[in-house]
């Protein structure tokens, strides 16, 4: 894959570099204030090419973060001869007639754009929509409405149920999440409201969920999503929604992608390989725009309905894991395999026995310290627990040493039997990677509000030591725990400020005043076997490996601080799709870069950033994971100047958002930061 053209994005930098009075000579900017079905006008900028045949498709982009600091995302559309539209969402920016509506707006106000547009002199009439985050929001309920004109999407680290993957996860509020993002945006009236509506009614929530209409969704749509996302669900349960429940012009033509990021591009403590990157989602959304905004060709639908990143241990370089693969459907099918836990903290497949159950005293005033997750602001992405885990109310189960590799992809459950002295409370529950030397890296986690145990459109309170069965949700991941790990389960009450810490009273959110110590009970006996349910990959038996690779492209010297390509190429015996794993020498490493098919000649390109000798060694896997040897080194040579640097190009960003501070944030949460290969700090 690394193989492919990256991402068109990635020049962004590279325009910013250049001048604004080049792209301005060729593509118009006229802008608007267009009229919603209520009377609010909207503010809108249009980016054409002067001498483009038009009537054409075009790209809508809405956004909350000020259409103006995207202006250079327009141009590029422009230039790529894709009208391209840019607007202010209701109550931001130059949006200002009315107060920010955070969203609710957005299923009137995305198709009153569309039919605008349609009937511009330049439009053939059919619209793509773009954008992460907010910006992929927003793309979500505009399809739920059915509009006539929307043609197809591309939608990144966004959810189309905001209570579920936003505001209330496991019925819990997500403070850190939801205060923090409202106060940057200035909107932090709408918190009352929020606090109003703590349980899941379509009354007020149906605005901004389409779990009640898939059915009007009748569009394809490209949907990129990272494990460590604070909206990983939302993106796979948006794929799922268009994929499996849409209506006609949705069911079957969505791609779901899924990779190591959180809403960045970083991935924590734990950082991933350069085949981590997304280089072909640009590609794909090309096809797309050609198929069906153009009704050009049928090239998307060769793309992998699926194609996800399997996690895995960083510190062994030829691990499994670390590599995309592609699947025709979501899950991928898998075992339920029930890891229950056991007395002196032991986490095993075996039934439990008769133990005594553990308590723990839970105070909302000393909540568990968030370290990393699925978070929007830091820490966020792969975090060592260690710091969080030496404390009386975080119970902790741990298997032994693997004696193999252990892969779970698909969604994580957890199955509880919990009491407590109080009305009310929280249950948490974290899935970790024990490595070799210790550390406890979080792969995912969950919670549960006690009151919302039976549904998130009621309460129901908890009698004093009445024992509960429940269920955590942890979302999903794919991830192969390394042979020498352990599998580890952390169960507690809180995980603060990542969730709001719960009083342990019976109060509304917004009435509550004070707080109760809980004591908390988990049983774990044979009559109640507490336990965590993962989706396990069973590993394939290895059959014969490939030959060890071939260097073809024989070139010795290439620049510091530029893409040097070598091309490679294998056999396989059986004729099995291969990775390919490249040792750089310099202290890197690519991680399993494929599949390609048996005896192709594969491009792979990567960058020294220092002069020097370099031995380059390569290995190669098929898809069952039998491994060839090392390849014999080949030697690089690095004695050549530097050309235009990513050095340069971050100081260059850096001084950007010196003078604006804000574009940083909108950088970052608008998703271009995880397709620009940049240091911000």
């Amino acid at each position: 894959m690394l193989g492919k053209k990256k991402m068109i994005f990635v020049f962004l930098v590279f325009l910013m570099l250049l001048t604004t009075i080049f792209l301005s000579g060729c593509v118009q900017k006229n802008s608007y204030m267009i009229e919603m079905r209520d009377g609010v006008h909207l503010a809108t900028d249009t980016y054409i090419v002067n001498d483009q045949n038009l009537p054409y498709g075009s790209i809508l982009i809405r956004t909350p973060y000020n259409k103006n600091t995207i202006e250079v995302v327009g141009r590029l559309f422009a230039n790529q001869n894709w009208p391209t539209v840019i607007q202010d969402t209701r109550g931001r920016f130059a949006s200002n007639e009315v107060n920010d509506t955070v969203f609710r707006n957005a299923h009137t106000d995305g198709p009153d754009t569309l039919g605008w547009i349609a009937n511009q002199s330049w439009s053939n009439g059919k619209v793509a929509t773009w954008g992460a985050s907010a910006l992929g929001i927003t793309q979500y309920y505009m399809a739920g409405a059915n509009p006539p004109n929307l043609a197809c999407q591309y939608i990144q680290v966004a959810t189309p149920n905001l209570y579920k993957h936003v505001a209330y996860q496991g019925g819990q509020f997500r403070e850190s999440m939801v205060e923090n993002w409202l106060t940057k945006q200035g909107s932090l009236f709408a918190l009352d409201e929020l606090y109003d509506h703590e349980n899941y009614t379509l009354d007020y929530w149906t605005n901004v969920s389409l779990e009640d209409n898939w059915q009007d969704v009748n569009v394809p749509a490209i949907h990129i999503g990272g494990w460590y996302d604070c909206m990983q669900q939302g993106i796979i349960d948006g794929f799922m929604g268009y994929q499996y429940n849409g209506g006609p012009g949705a069911l079957g033509n969505s791609k779901l992608i899924m990779g190591p990021w959180t809403h960045g591009s970083d991935t924590g403590e734990i950082v991933y390989p350069a085949n981590s990157k997304d280089t072909f989602s640009s590609d794909m959304f090309n096809d797309m725009l050609n198929q069906f905004v153009l009704d050009q060709g049928n090239s998307y639908d060769d793309w992998p309905i699926v194609q996800y990143y399997v996690l895995g241990d960083v510190d062994d370089i030829d691990s499994p894991g670390k590599e995309w693969r592609c699947a025709d459907e979501w899950p991928i099918p898998y075992t339920q395999t029930k890891w229950y836990f056991h007395e002196e903290g032991l986490l095993s497949t075996d039934v439990p026995g008769v133990y005594d159950p553990v308590t723990y005293d839970y105070d909302p005033t000393d909540p568990v310290t968030t370290i990393g997750g699925q978070n929007l602001y830091p820490l966020r992405g792969a975090y060592d627990q260690r710091p969080v885990e030496d404390r009386d109310d975080v119970i902790l189960f741990t298997s032994g040493e693997l004696s193999e590799p252990y892969e779970a992809t698909g969604p994580i459950k957890a199955n509880l039997f919990v009491s407590s002295d109080c009305p009310d409370t929280d249950f948490t529950v974290k899935l970790c990677d024990v490595y070799p030397d210790g550390r406890s890296i979080i792969i995912t986690d969950g919670i549960l509000r006690m009151r919302n145990r039976n549904g998130f459109d009621h309460w129901e309170f908890m009698n004093a030591g009445e024992i509960y069965e429940i269920e955590v949700d942890l979302w999903s991941t794919s991830y192969v725990w390394n042979t020498g790990h352990k599998i580890r389960v952390a169960v507690s009450s809180s995980n603060y400020p990542r969730f709001k810490a719960n009083p342990n009273t019976d109060d509304p959110m917004a009435a509550n005043n004070t707080y109760n110590v809980a004591e908390n009970t988990l049983y774990f006996d044979s009559s109640h076997q507490s336990c965590i349910i993962i989706p396990e990959i069973p590993q394939l038996i290895p059959n014969n490996p490939p030959q060890i690779p071939i260097e073809l492209s024989n070139n010795k010297l290439r620049r510091v601080n530029v893409d040097s390509s070598l091309t490679v190429t294998t056999n396989d015996v059986e004729g099995d799709m291969v990775y390919y794993l490249f040792d750089w020498g310099d202290g890197t490493y690519s991680g399993w870069v494929g599949p390609y098919n048996s005896g192709e000649q594969v491009k792979v390109s990567h960058i020294w950033d220092k002069r020097g000798f370099y031995n380059i060694r390569i290995k190669a896997k098929d898809t069952t994971g039998a491994k060839s040897d090392w390849s014999d080194p080949i030697k690089a040579y690095m004695p050549l100047g530097v050309k235009l640097s990513n050095l340069i190009l971050s100081n260059f960003m850096k001084k950007q958002f010196e003078r604006n501070p804000d574009l940083k944030e909108i950088f970052i949460e608008s998703g271009f930061e995880k397709f620009i290969d940049v240091n911000l700090i």
